[in-house]
């Protein structure tokens, strides 16, 4: 997915961080920041996406959203797991949602019907369209990666792996006796909150 450099201003920092001063108030309500952020942090950063659990047997799936943008976690039937942007070529509506287990990937609005590896498998009365080429029309894919039973995302497709991002952290874990492989999924919750995603953090 490619990523455009945005051109909106930002804020001056009022004060050098380095000092131990804090953002500014405006970091967390303008507009231009969050457009940053969506284009440096979260569209190339990798990010948690769900436990892997959800993705064990070939077909399985779920859908996680990654800062702004929609992704779809699937088993292929060889058995690779893959990331998708889990956003229709047709119209834009969202392939799937929640967890489950299928043999293709189809959009609720218009029936387009994607494989499990995101190449696009039928779009409905295209023959009757001359010329129709499915070249191209296959979901995005996005760079995913496992650490243990958890799946972490990077909307880039081209990201450095994720082993990269998580540098000495495998092997703190290990020296400090906690078996990341004996981890297993409990419950999943959701708690919305109307905050700045900063202030939560």
């Amino acid at each position: 997915m490619p990523v455009n450099e945005t051109t909106t201003a930002i804020p001056e920092l009022e004060h050098p961080l380095e000092d131990g001063w804090t953002l500014p108030a405006s970091w967390y309500v303008d507009p231009g920041v969050l457009e940053r952020e969506r284009e440096r942090l979260f569209a190339r950063a990798w990010t948690y996406a769900g436990p892997a659990a959800w993705v064990a047997e070939p077909g399985s799936y779920f859908a996680a959203q990654i800062g702004h943008i929609p992704v779809a976690l699937v088993r292929g039937s060889d058995g690779t797991l893959r990331g998708l942007v889990n956003v229709c070529r047709h119209r834009g509506h969202l392939v799937v949602e929640g967890t489950g287990c299928r043999e293709t990937l189809q959009c609720p609005y218009h029936a387009w019907t994607y494989n499990l590896d995101g190449s696009l498998r039928r779009a409905p009365r295209s023959e009757r369209e001359p010329g129709f080429d499915s070249t191209g029309l296959s979901l995005a894919p996005v760079s995913v990666g496992t650490w243990g039973p958890f799946v972490f995302v990077n909307p880039d497709p081209d990201a450095a792996p994720l082993e990269a991002a998580l540098g000495g952290l495998p092997a703190i874990v290990a020296q400090s006796g906690l078996d990341i492989g004996a981890i297993r999924f409990h419950s999943h919750h959701e708690w919305p909150i109307e905050a700045n995603w900063k202030i939560v953090m």
